[in-house]
This record gives C-alpha cells, sequence and structure tokens, in this order.
C-alpha cells in the first residue's frame, strides 16, 4: 500500500528524453507535489535481467514498467492505474466522480493511440512512419481535439484536481503523448495549433511550474 508523507520509488527503462508509458507517471507526480526518487534501466540486457526478476518474484508478472514502489517496497505496477490509486491516496483527485470519469475516459482512449506511435515508431519502416505522419496521425489528433472540445469540465484541462488545481492522470496521458510525437518529429508545435484543444492543453501544461522545472533539467 501506498501512504502519504514517505517518498515513492519510481522504477523504469531509460528512454530519456522520451516520457511514453513512465512519463504518464512522472508528470502526473510532478504536477501534484507528489515526492517520488527514480530508478531508470537501460534498455538491453540491464532491463531483461530486471524483467525477469519482476517475473520470477511476482512483483508483476507481467514484466512491465514503470511500476511504482511504496516506502516499504510493495510494487503498483500499471501506470494509468497507480496514478489514479496515487490521487486518491493523496486526496489530490477531482473530487467530483464525473470529473473523474472523464480522465479514465481519454486515458482509455489514449491506449490505442499509444500503442499506434509506439508501433511505427520503434518497429515500422520508414514508409510506415511516412504514411502513419499522413493519414493516421491526423484522424488521432482530430478525435482527441474533439473529446476535448466535448468532455473537458475545465478551460484547458479535462479535469483539475480540488485541491492543487493542477490536471490528473488523462491529462498527463494525453500530455506525454503529444510530447513524444513532437521529438520523433511526426508533428511540431505548428502543427499542433491546428488542434486548438490539444494546443492550448499542452502549453498550460508544460507551464505547472514542477514540470516546467524538470523539462528545464533536461536540456
Amino acid at each position: 500500500m501506498i501512504t502519504t508523507g514517505s517518498p515513492l520509488t519510481f522504477k523504469y527503462l531509460n528512454l530519456l528524453p522520451f516520457g511514453a508509458r513512465g512519463g504518464v507517471t512522472r508528470f502526473f507526480m510532478l504536477s501534484q507535489g507528489i515526492d517520488f526518487e527514480e530508478k531508470l534501466y537501460s534498455p538491453g540486457d540491464e532491463w531483461a535481467q530486471e524483467k525477469a526478476r519482476l517475473v520470477k518474484s511476482g512483483e508483476n508478472p507481467s514484466g512491465t514498467a514503470p511500476i511504482l514502489y511504496s516506502n516499504n517496497g510493495d510494487p503498483h505496477p500499471q501506470y494509468i492505474a497507480a496514478s489514479r490509486y496515487l490521487a486518491r491516496v493523496h486526496k489530490v483527485t477531482s473530487g467530483d466522480d464525473y470529473k473523474d470519469y472523464v480522465q479514465d475516459m481519454v486515458a482509455d482512449e489514449y491506449q490505442g493511440f499509444r500503442d499506434a506511435w509506439v508501433k511505427t515508431t520503434f518497429s515500422g519502416t520508414d514508409d510506415d512512419k511516412a504514411d502513419y505522419k499522413k493519414n493516421d496521425l491526423g484522424n488521432y489528433l482530430t478525435k482527441f481535439d474533439a473529446l476535448y472540445e466535448h468532455f473537458k469540465t475545465e478551460k484547458l484541462f479535462l479535469s483539475v484536481s480540488a485541491k492543487t488545481g493542477q490536471p490528473l492522470w488523462g491529462d498527463a496521458a494525453v500530455y506525454g503523448l503529444l510530447r513524444d510525437h513532437i521529438l520523433t518529429k511526426y508533428i511540431t508545435m505548428e502543427d499542433l495549433e491546428a488542434y486548438p484543444n490539444l494546443s492550448a492543453m499542452y502549453a498550460a501544461y508544460e507551464q505547472i511550474p514542477a514540470v516546467q522545472e524538470w523539462l528545464e533539467g533536461l536540456n
């Protein structure tokens, strides 16, 4: 179990500057002021050994990351579910069932978008990447801009914490995935302006002080 008052340990692959799945957890914790320490594994042999250990030990039979560990060592895999759980433990939910539902709904939709980016970027040919950029990506961006247009409960975000006033796990997922698309040169900030809801959310998310500080630390 996770309790307040002690920093969490966040384990993931060292894919920096990309966020990927771990970025969702990282950006969510940063936005909410939740203390954590990072343990990052190099892709390849180091991660392969840790993955085998996770499966064998039962800490995560799926062998996936990121994983959050409480101060007593309890593992919490599955990053969206873990972020939602963190929000409840730290009492930083929206305080409204519908507003939390909107976060969950968009986080569910995000999974397919993310899977398409991962498959194309890390397994696709140059032709696959060009086709994704020309066709599929625009469809995803149009859909997510519409989701924000019709379901957001705040001016910029899907919803915000009643305690901190900062966006929650669904917003963190979408922000992180948009950022990864920019880093992998599928889109630019100027391209994103064609999707006003996403563009406004993205710009506002980067202005969250802890997020801004973390981003500046990469440079």
